[in-house]
């Protein structure tokens, strides 16, 4: 199994920095089989999207089979105009067989790194991976306090964009004042509801009711996002303060899982801090091919690909 982790603060070394460390190094030593990504929108040059509509020629080109302008076939089609950093992120994307999102709360929304990320999805919207059954995506929550208006709204922009590219958003949860200042967690993660989609949308079956069909939009059923919770089990990317194990409903209990460590599956140790940088075990992914883009986010600003096999890059 393929899982990209996509860690949404523009800090290197902030709360969600640390949760996503530890759901990598947890992940890697439960299923060392498995192919392994993390991608850190503070370590990446990704540029906003520019509204052109480029994806749109470029998907049509795609379909029809057309050769690029240099007149050789891609291999992988090009997604977007813009050189950036993007381009190694939709093919992690695209071999992604679970997706997880770790990101902080910005006035109950996304912050501008991760939605500008979020945004270069469009592409997919011009192809049949909205249409397609769904992968499955996690949402874990984090910030240093509770925010009056709540974090809908990070919830509802992740959800559509990820819907787009093939996902479908199954679980949230909350780590907001659960994770301190030094990574450790003191608390457990609360599982946040989530809400039916109502009618039709993008990331609802193709066959759930036809496009423009206000009437079958306004049936009163429930069409919720097709998803593949129903494959072989996998281990949830969960962490718990607990020393027991308590894997997923259903799925076995983790294999080489050691105590004393934060895993995925709830088998850890309460104030256990996260892995320094670069002291984490080899995943099993191999570096993907793609252009890394000019750093274009102003001095100070580190750029790089996204971890894999459990090196940082940047």
């Amino acid at each position: 199994m393929n899982r990209l982790i996509i860690v949404g603060s523009p800090r290197i070394d902030g709360r969600s920095a640390h949760l996503a460390d530890l759901l990598f190094e947890s992940c890697i030593d439960e299923c060392p089989d498995d192919e392994l990504a993390l991608a850190p929108v503070s370590t990446l040059a990704i540029e906003p999207c520019q509204g052109c509509d480029a994806c749109k020629v470029l998907a049509a080109r795609a379909a029809g089979g057309e050769a690029a302008e240099d007149g050789q076939a891609d291999e992988a089609p090009r997604r977007c105009v813009i050189d950036d950093d993007m381009a190694e992120v939709y093919e992690l994307i695209d071999a992604a067989d679970e997706l997880v999102v770790v990101s902080p709360v910005y006035f109950a929304g996304a912050p501008a790194q991760l939605k500008a990320l979020l945004d270069r999805l469009q592409p997919y919207f011009w192809t049949d991976e909205r249409h397609q059954e769904k992968r499955p995506a996690t949402l874990h929550v984090v910030g240093e306090g509770g925010d009056p208006h709540g974090f809908e709204p990070l919830v509802g922009v992740v959800r559509s964009s990820l819907s787009c590219a093939g996902f479908a958003l199954e679980r949230v949860l909350d780590w907001v004042g659960r994770i301190d200042e030094e990574g450790e967690i003191t608390a457990e993660a609360v599982e946040h509801p989530l809400a039916s989609l109502p009618g039709r949308s993008a990331s609802a079956p193709a066959a759930s009711t036809p496009l423009g069909d206000a009437e079958s939009a306004d049936d009163g059923k429930d069409y919720a996002p097709a998803s593949v919770s129903d494959a072989p089990s996998r281990p949830a990317l969960r962490l718990s303060p607990e020393g027991k194990s308590s894997p997923a409903a259903g799925n076995p209990p983790a294999k080489n899982a050691s105590r004393g460590k934060q895993h995925a599956s709830g088998t850890a140790s309460q104030g256990t801090k996260r892995p320094k940088q670069g002291s984490g075990k080899q995943g099993s992914r191999k570096p993907a091919a793609g252009k890394q883009g000019p750093n274009k986010q102003g001095p100070g600003k580190q750029t790089g690909r996204p971890k894999q096999g459990g090196k940082r890059r940047g």
